[in-house]
């Protein structure tokens, strides 16, 4: 496994206080590191593809 930073952005008004935030992610690839990320934090959105943490 290796460890990602997603970059996620509200897009639910109502989803939480922040309107933007950087997680650390977990996952086999990049695009699984996304859909894990956005699973974890629902009215968010990782607009970005993750990038990878060295």
């Amino acid at each position: 496994m290796k460890t990602y930073k997603a970059f996620m952005q509200r897009v639910v008004a109502t989803a939480g206080p922040q309107a933007n935030f950087t997680i650390t992610v977990q996952a086999v690839i990049s695009a699984m590191a996304k859909v894990t990320a956005e699973a974890q934090y629902p009215g968010y959105k990782c607009l970005n593809a993750p990038t990878q943490v060295r």
